[in-house]
């Protein structure tokens, strides 16, 4: 996912779900905390079977969504366990009427403290339904994406989108808001004639209907609990590469597609397929150009990018269109069919997609398109405020923490370690970890990387990626000395909690027409704050340049030749 520059890592907006309770009756504003009850049915006349709160697991949710009237009606299929019950209680930030359980009325149903409490007749293990009906207000949290929102297009027409993210599927009714739940979608959408709409899985469009259904590879509320409609939208093949039909929708005056190079694209889709398998989704991958806040965002078979994306080509990224379509398709993977353990694991799935895209980048990019990611990405992690996977008590609100994991997440998790360990077996370790559909933890990362390259990486995880409250990243410092043709490069690093961080780091002697590079290795788990190589240089020396590729975190102590200044730019998340 992409967030627009306006409001980059050091202007985050705080996404809060707007929770609303619901009245006594469906059709009343509300209060807050109210219930509603559906009354009469088989609920109502005692309870038959099992009784008691119901354990049980959402499988599927089927969503009928009116664009026009924005009614809502949604039906999820549970997987009780024993003993069953009959009373179920699932997250719920929406007012919602005729609540039904297997198809009878609820006997009663109430929202309070963001849940809604079902209960009618005892269900025993096994399948059970619950449906309720909600109308879903216009809005979006804080400015983003996140909600139900209508806003105008590059041509001046509509563009409808409904978004959850993480933890907000139950803005629009009863749903699971925990992101390690990979579930089947079903989606009927009744529109205006004309109007084009998108949904994740496979499409099946119609003049004022139009289906989805995401069933054998499963996905996340966050990502698949979602749709979007513009009536100006024409659909346009692009390029047809590794088993996979992308095609564009933009309306007319879009530029997305024709920015994008046709025979890029297609490369990118085979060394991605190449690198972590089919696409996952299916043979259609449809990527669409709209006026959203974030830069993409990545859904089951759908990447939505922001229609002004050309714009900001050559900063923050040398190509940055290209680099956040690239960003959107690795998230099929890495996001979609693997999903998180928990909010606090949300570093791994944008640190993966960035290291991809960074690794297309160097291998089949433009010269200069991936050192302009590494400078981009080292300079933002001295901004930020969290871990890359925060520790703190409790966990911090993801809208608090999100943002810092574009810089760190792909330089400490990846970059640094490929420094030491090589590309090969970075990559390996990806691939294992999103082999298999599941959710994923940073620990779990953490193994597969230790697998790939035959090293305990606990003191590596522990200095970089793991903490609590603003990261600790090291201070580094250079003296040279030089005698005939040798020099000796002493690194020393320093944090104020003389905590010692596992690193290569680079050094660039630099004399009137010749370079030497300097490769100090403290290995990831260091015993010494300082350590000296030595390398050849036939002139006098000039100049001596830290971390000059842009591939470790750290500061440059002030005695060094060239001292980093505070970041000038900010996160841009997508």
């Amino acid at each position: 996912m992409h967030r627009m520059r306006a409001f980059g890592s050091g202007l985050l907006v705080l996404v809060a779900a707007a929770v609303a309770g619901c009245s006594e009756e469906a059709s009343s504003g509300g209060g807050s905390g109210a219930g509603v009850s559906s009354g009469g049915g088989g609920g109502g006349a005692g309870p038959v079977g099992p009784v008691g709160p119901i354990s049980g697991e959402v499988k599927r949710y089927d969503v009928a969504f009116d664009l026009t009237t924005m009614a809502l009606r949604s039906t999820l299929s549970i997987d009780v366990a024993e003993p069953g019950g009959d009373c179920f209680d699932i997250d719920c930030a929406l007012e919602v009427s005729d609540v039904t359980l297997n198809g009878n009325p609820a006997g009663s149903a109430e929202v309070l403290d963001g849940k809604l409490s079902a209960c009618g007749t005892g269900s025993k293990a096994g399948a059970l339904t619950l449906a309720a009906h909600a109308f879903v207000p216009e809005g979006t949290a804080g400015g983003l994406d996140v909600g139900f929102s209508r806003s105008k297009n590059l041509a001046g027409g509509s563009f409808a989108y409904l978004l959850s993210w993480v933890g907000g599927c139950d803005r629009f009714g009863p749903c699971d808001d925990d992101p390690s739940k990979l579930v089947e979608f079903g989606f009927n959408i009744t529109h205006a004639p004309g109007n084009v709409v998108l949904c994740p899985g496979a499409l099946v469009p119609g003049s004022t209907n139009t289906t989805c259904e995401l069933s054998g590879t499963l996905a996340p509320t966050y990502s698949a609990y979602a749709l979007a409609a513009d009536p100006d939208w024409v659909r346009t093949p692009f390029v047809k590469a590794a088993g996979t039909d992308l095609v564009f929708y933009e309306v007319p005056g879009g530029k997305l597609r024709a920015t994008l190079d046709a025979s890029a694209v297609g490369t990118m889709l085979e060394w991605l397929t190449t690198t972590l398998g089919p696409m996952p989704y299916g043979p259609e991958l449809r990527v669409a150009g709209a006026p959203t806040a974030w830069f993409g965002f990545e859904h089951p078979a759908n990447i939505l990018l922001r229609e002004d994306l050309p714009n900001y080509d050559g900063d923050p990224y040398a190509n940055t269109t290209m680099h956040v379509l690239v960003h959107e398709v690795v998230h099929q993977w890495a996001g979609d069919r693997s999903t998180l353990a928990s909010e606090a694991d949300f570093v791994w799935k944008e640190a993966i997609a960035e290291y991809l895209t960074y690794v297309f980048e160097d291998e089949h990019g433009a010269p200069g398109d991936a050192a302009a990611s590494l400078a981009y990405w080292d300079e933002i992690a001295l901004g930020a405020d969290y871990h890359p996977r925060p520790m703190d008590q409790p966990t911090p609100p993801l809208a608090k923490f999100y943002g810092d994991v574009y810089g760190p997440g792909p330089m400490v998790l990846f970059v640094q370690l490929e420094s030491m360990f090589g590309r090969p077996a970075i990559l390996a370790a990806i691939a294992a970890f999103l082999a298999e559909p599941g959710s994923r933890s940073v620990e779990e990362l953490r193994a597969a990387l230790e697998l790939a390259t035959k090293v305990e990486l606990k003191a590596y995880f522990d200095a970089w990626v793991f903490g609590t409250g603003k990261p600790e990243w090291p201070t580094v410092g250079v003296e040279t000395s030089q005698l005939g043709t040798e020099v000796t490069v002493t690194v020393t690093q320093s944090t104020p909690s003389k905590k010692l961080h596992g690193c290569l780091v680079e050094v660039d002697v630099v004399g009137a027409s010749k370079t030497a590079t300097a490769l100090v290795d403290f290995g990831v788990t260091p015993t010494e704050a300082k350590k000296s190589v030595t390398v050849s240089l036939d002139e006098p020396i000039v100049k001596v340049v830290i971390d000059p590729r842009n591939r470790l975190v750290s500061w440059h102590a002030a005695t060094a030749t060239q001292e980093r200044a505070r970041p000038r730019r900010k996160a841009i998340p997508f």
